[in-house]
């Protein structure tokens, strides 16, 4: 950076450097999730079929945003957040069982700017676009979290099937902690038709400080086990980003 602002954490990361947008705080929601029809694929011939499962649509308003979920009674997952033009986003929230959960929508600094008069520091770049805000809440990344649920490559293959994976996360230096950029894993087959079949799918439980993952296998209408899983191998990717809740 030849020109600008620059401040550093006291680990030596850059918190603000003058150039790039921060993420800050632009609503808050709670959603709902409830017994809906899920997607799961589509025959040859063109039939979609679906499965049952919890599900919450919702829209937002963001220029880019950034979404985390805060779910301490259920595991949750973002299954789908996709432009409808106008910054207007369609959102949908997946959860093992029906529950109320917190979505936190944070957005680039410009889109996010308070009104009114008030105090502090404010950065702006060398457009005159802002970067950062005092006023504002921004989001404070914890960490980062990926993996594949069978440490598959990316192209078309078959893997033994799996049921279950579970892993914790504790954040001790934080009292409430969120799961932002969710990339899920999501394996599904409608063996017999609409709303008969199985999937597998990861989701989050976020209670306090601690996250808790859970890839798990789930069982719709009268359908066999599976045995084997022949998909391509990034459905198993997962991954999320792990955001500070606690004075939000």
């Amino acid at each position: 950076m030849t020109a600008g602002f620059q401040a550093w954490t006291d680990t030596g990361l850059v918190q603000i450097d003058g150039t790039t947008q921060n993420y800050a705080l632009r609503q808050t929601l709670s959603v709902t999730t409830a017994p809906g029809d899920m997607t799961a694929g589509k025959s040859n011939a063109g039939t979609q079929y679906t499965l049952r499962a919890n599900l919450v649509d919702f829209t937002i308003n963001a220029i880019a945003p950034l979404i985390c979920l805060y779910s301490p009674s259920a595991y949750a997952t973002i299954q789908r957040c996709k432009s409808l033009g106008s910054n207007t986003w369609s959102v949908r929230v997946w959860s093992d069982t029906a529950a109320t959960i917190t979505v936190y929508v944070f957005d680039k600094s410009m889109a996010a700017a308070p009104s009114g008069a008030g105090f502090g520091l404010q950065v702006f770049d060398a457009s005159g676009n802002l970067v950062a805000d005092a006023r504002q809440r921004l989001a404070r990344i914890i960490d980062t979290q990926s993996g594949n649920i069978n440490n598959a490559g990316p192209g078309w293959g078959q893997w033994a099937h799996v049921d279950q994976r579970t892993y914790q996360f504790s954040y001790p230096a934080v009292s409430k902690i969120g799961v932002a950029a969710i990339g899920t894993a999501f394996v599904s087959s409608p063996t017999g038709g609409t709303n008969n079949g199985w999937y597998n799918i990861s989701a989050l439980q976020t209670a306090g400080n601690v996250v808790n993952f859970n890839y798990n296998y789930y069982q719709v209408g009268n359908t066999s086990h599976p045995g084997n899983d022949v998909n391509f191998g990034s459905q198993f990717d997962w991954r999320f980003m792990a955001i500070d809740l606690s004075n939000l």
